[in-house]
C-alpha cells in the first residue's frame, strides 16, 4: 500500500554543515510520486498522450528530526490516501536509519493540459484503480485557506531561467519553496531550522517572467506570497515555522 524509493543526499544539495537542506525533502517527495505513477502508468507522459497533466495545488511537510548528511541515503514513502471527484490525496514519509526525519501530506490533480480544467478522476480508470491507505501523514492536516498576518517585511525577485520550468513549460512546483524562502534573511535562516511548512500553488508563471518573493516574518512564524511582476498575479502563498 505504500510506495518507496531511496535517495542518496547529494553535494548540491547541502547546508554549510553538510546536511541535506530540509526544502529537498518536498523535492524527493515529488521525485518517488513520479516514480510511483509511473509504475502504474500514470506519468506525465502517460497522460500527455490523451492531453492530460498533472497539477499540486497543495503540500504541507512537517520536519521531525536532524537531516542526513551527504551521501547518506533518506527513504521516501507515498501512498494514496484519499481520492475524491477530481482530487487526489497523497501522503508521504521520509526516513532515515529507519527513524521518521519529515512526513507531509498533498493534493493533486489531473487537469486538461491547455486549459488546466481539472477532469474527473472517475473518468481516467487508473486513476479508480489506485490501491488506498487511509492512514494520515499528518492527523490535523486540512489544507485550510493561508491567510496573511503582518510582520517584519522582506522583500527579493528573482527571473525565471529556463531550467526552472517542468514538464509544462511553467515554473517547476519545487522551485516555489526555495523562492519563497529566498527573501528570509540569512542571518535570520543560518541561526533557525525550519520545522514545517504549508502551501497553496495559485497560478502558473513561464520563463523569463520576474518573481517577487514577500516574506512577512512575526516571531518564528512566517507568511510568503509569490507574484508575478509583470501583471501583479499571485502565484502562492506560503506558511513556514522555525525554531
Amino acid at each position: 500500500m505504500k510506495f518507496s524509493s531511496v535517495y542518496n543526499v547529494r553535494s548540491s544539495e547541502i547546508s554549510p554543515e553538510y546536511k541535506l537542506k530540509e526544502f529537498y525533502i518536498g523535492m524527493y517527495f515529488q521525485e518517488c510520486f513520479a516514480e510511483y505513477m509511473a509504475s502504474k502508468n500514470l506519468a506525465a507522459y502517460d497522460l500527455a498522450k490523451s492531453g492530460a497533466t498533472w497539477l499540486t495545488t497543495d503540500v504541507q511537510i512537517q520536519y521531525l528530526n536532524k537531516m542526513p548528511f551527504w551521501r547518506e541515503p533518506v527513504e521516501m514513502r507515498v501512498w494514496v490516501r484519499d481520492i475524491s471527484a477530481v482530487r487526489i490525496y497523497v501522503d508521504f514519509e521520509a526516513l532515515h536509519n529507519s527513524a521518521a526525519i519529515a512526513k507531509g501530506s498533498s493534493i493533486h490533480l489531473v487537469a486538461e493540459k491547455s486549459s488546466h480544467r481539472p477532469i474527473k478522476t472517475a473518468d481516467i480508470g487508473k486513476i479508480s484503480e489506485l490501491p488506498i491507505n487511509a492512514e494520515p501523514a499528518l492527523p490535523d492536516s486540512d489544507f485550510k485557506k493561508i491567510e496573511p498576518f503582518e510582520g517584519e517585511a522582506f522583500t527579493t525577485s528573482q527571473v525565471v531561467r529556463y531550467d526552472d520550468l517542468d514538464f509544462n513549460m511553467h515554473l517547476n512546483n519545487v522551485k516555489y519553496v526555495p523562492r519563497a524562502l529566498e527573501s528570509i534573511p540569512l542571518e535570520f535562516r543560518n541561526s533557525h531550522s525550519l520545522k514545517m511548512y504549508r502551501i497553496k500553488f495559485m497560478r502558473e508563471t513561464f520563463f523569463n517572467n520576474t518573481v517577487s518573493s514577500e516574506a512577512f516574518r512575526h516571531g518564528n512564524r512566517i507568511f510568503h506570497r509569490l507574484a508575478r511582476v509583470e501583471d501583479g498575479a499571485e502565484l502562492c502563498r506560503m506558511e513556514s515555522l522555525w525554531e
